[in-house]
């Protein structure tokens, strides 16, 4: 007999309905915020540019964008309040944009963010990396404690080379002159 064949799920489509009314509503916000969007577009430019870039295969997230991203936005955010308290308009969005500080600090920003990106998770990986090697050791004395408490049959199958038991002795340990002395020799 065949296996019964699973039916992939149905991707939803989305109607033109919904397109529609996106595009309704889209179109003419952004022609009513035509000044933020320009010093959007100018001041997010290291973020798109991450965006496309980012080459992270091993994760399906690209991380890179979003850190950059963040950064980006946060150089941006005190300007854009300028720009909407201010003259809210395309020239004005253009020519705040080109006075300097703006520009200077939006992409010191980003360049932030970039930095962000490339230290942070070798430091993290360094971290992590400690905490496991403590971990590792305070698993080998809990397993010395317990061959020492239950005997050497719970340690069969373990190499004798990696358990580094501790000397557990009750008494001052006896020299090996000492014991040598009290032996009778024939």
């Amino acid at each position: 007999m065949n296996a019964p064949q699973k039916n992939p799920p149905k991707k939803r489509k989305d109607s033109f309905l919904t397109t529609g009314m996106s595009l309704l509503i889209l179109l003419p916000m952004l022609l009513l915020m035509l000044p933020t969007v320009v010093f959007m577009a100018f001041g997010m430019l290291p973020t798109f540019i991450a965006l496309i870039i980012d080459s992270s295969t091993r994760t399906k997230i690209k991380y890179k964008w979003l850190c950059i991203g963040g950064m980006n936005f946060a150089g941006t955010l005190p300007f854009l309040f300028k720009l909407w308290f201010g003259e809210n308009t395309f020239d004005g969005a253009i020519s705040l944009f080109l006075e300097g500080l703006p520009l200077l600090v939006v992409y010191f920003a980003a360049a932030v963010g970039w930095l962000f990106c490339r230290c942070i998770p070798p430091i993290v990986l360094n971290i992590m990396e400690i905490a496991d090697q403590r971990r590792v050791v305070t698993l080998r004395e809990m397993q010395a404690k317990l061959i020492a408490k239950w005997g050497e049959e719970v340690a069969e199958g373990v190499d004798k080379n990696v358990i580094k038991r501790p000397v557990l002795t009750t008494s001052a340990p006896v020299p090996p002159a000492a014991e040598q002395a009290k032996t009778p020799s024939n």
